[in-house]
């Protein structure tokens, strides 16, 4: 896992990504769209890679296509190897190579390059869970807020 502490330049790149308020099927509506661009940032920055920006994938790193997942988190929190990374449902059919997931302090003060994985690696080692159903990874406490697929961060790539 690499700590990255953005600066006011990839905050204001981010800002100038998108000029729409809300992403279709945004499980947030719209309320987690900066974080998501300032994570394709930050991993574009870090790995000197290419600003795609398409609905399939958001850069390209090594001749690959990198899907770039972004979660907001308490920036307080150290993540923990457990913690998961996640899909929506809606997006499985994206046309990229790799996944790469992010978590991002909800003050945009920190943010966390968890590491990759390969798209079909990622279903094949991913459990699928419904929406309202209890995350195994979640310590009996969270229930997933919609149809995805979760795998925990300690088995991603960096």
């Amino acid at each position: 896992m690499i700590r990255i502490d953005p600066t006011e330049n990839q905050i204001k790149r981010a800002q100038e990504l998108f000029d729409f308020k809300v992403l279709n099927n945004s499980i947030t509506k719209g309320d987690g769209n900066l974080a998501g661009a300032l994570g394709e940032v930050i991993v574009c920055d870090y790995y000197n890679g290419e600003q795609k920006n398409t609905y399939d994938y958001d850069l390209i790193l090594k001749d690959k296509k990198i899907d770039v997942k972004t979660k907001r988190q308490n920036q307080d929190l150290i993540p923990k190897p457990t913690w998961v990374a996640a899909v929506s449902n809606y997006n499985t059919h994206q046309d990229c190579d790799y996944y790469c997931f992010v978590g991002m302090g909800y003050d945009l003060s920190v943010a966390y390059i968890f590491g990759f994985m390969q798209k079909d690696n990622f279903y094949k080692q991913s459990i699928f869970g419904k929406r309202g159903e209890i995350d195994p990874y979640g310590n009996g406490v969270w229930t997933f807020a919609s149809d995805c697929y979760v795998m925990q961060i300690k088995d991603l790539l960096l």
